[in-house]
């Protein structure tokens, strides 16, 4: 069945095929949720991580091994609905949404700037130094124009009139998530979307927001970082100062239920309160 290893998920709830025929696409089932995390623990741990490895650990990186943590240990959090069925992936695959500045003045790289892509296959199996390597190497192609495949696909639309746009999406989708097709020989990604997608907001000097779910994508979760903020936080019933990083969460009703997002957001704080376990376990430098 195609290059994307799926199954169908067997014995799904009375609400999830309410959901189904409530929702026929993923325009309108958009939950919206946050979380609240002390990442001063992370970012202490980060530091002697980057040290140790010789290698720069940023917040996208944590937020990518800890997605991946969670999705492996919430199977049913990764997947896709193809027709009016759940199937669930059996690898997480990250997304990155990339900033990639115009060419020319300072004006001109804002003005000009645009939205790609990269992606981290098998990340449950990767340390967050593979994780951060191969983010490394990948936002590089793409952001030198390297990327022959996103090239291609980048000509495409630059060529094509807005109208045909949206039928060019949705039929790919169709084809790549649908039919589950491989259309790598076409110049067209193999599974171009992956189990969640995550943009660093932050970073462009946004406290918080959320993304929109993209229905062509077939990603249920999309994950949006904030700007870390000094906050008044409680520790041990005291009042103390602590540097708090909002993680905004949009996943698609028809795939997630409360409940399961409750254990992921459960999972995801715990990730952060001891990142020396779940982010940066024990290994050699050399690893």
């Amino acid at each position: 069945m195609g290059k994307i290893k799926l199954k169908q998920l067997e014995g799904v709830s009375p609400f999830r095929k309410v959901a189904m025929g409530t929702w026929s696409t993923a325009k309108d089932p958009s939950v919206y949720g946050i979380i609240e995390v002390d990442v001063e623990p992370t970012l202490a741990a980060m530091e002697q991580y980057s040290k140790t490895h010789s290698t720069k650990i940023t917040l996208n990186h944590v937020i990518g091994k800890a997605t991946a943590y969670c999705l492996n240990r919430r199977p049913e959090l990764n997947g896709m609905i193809r027709g009016s069925k759940i199937y669930l992936r059996q690898s997480v695959k990250l997304n990155y949404l990339v900033n990639i500045p115009g060419d020319g003045s300072k004006d001109d790289k804002v003005k000009k700037a645009t939205l790609s892509n990269c992606s981290i296959d098998f990340a449950e199996r990767k340390s967050i130094l593979e994780i951060a390597n191969e983010m490394k190497e990948k936002v590089e192609r793409v952001k030198t124009k390297q990327d022959d495949e996103l090239a291609k696909n980048l000509n495409a639309f630059a060529l094509m009139p807005w109208w045909m746009s949206k039928h060019y999406l949705n039929l790919a989708s169709f084809l790549i998530y649908g039919l589950n097709l491989d259309l790598s020989f076409l110049g067209i990604p193999s599974d171009p979307f992956g189990s969640v997608m995550i943009t660093n907001i932050g970073s462009l000097g946004i406290d918080k927001a959320w993304a929109p779910i993209v229905p062509y994508s077939r990603v249920p979760l999309l994950l949006t970082v904030g700007a870390i903020s000094k906050r008044p936080w409680i520790i041990d019933d005291q009042i103390v100062i602590r540097k708090i990083l909002p993680i905004c969460i949009t996943y698609d009703h028809r795939f997630v239920d409360g409940v399961h997002a409750a254990q992921m957001f459960k999972d995801c704080k715990q990730c952060f309160a001891e990142p020396d376990k779940y982010i940066f376990p024990s290994e050699s430098p050399n690893e």
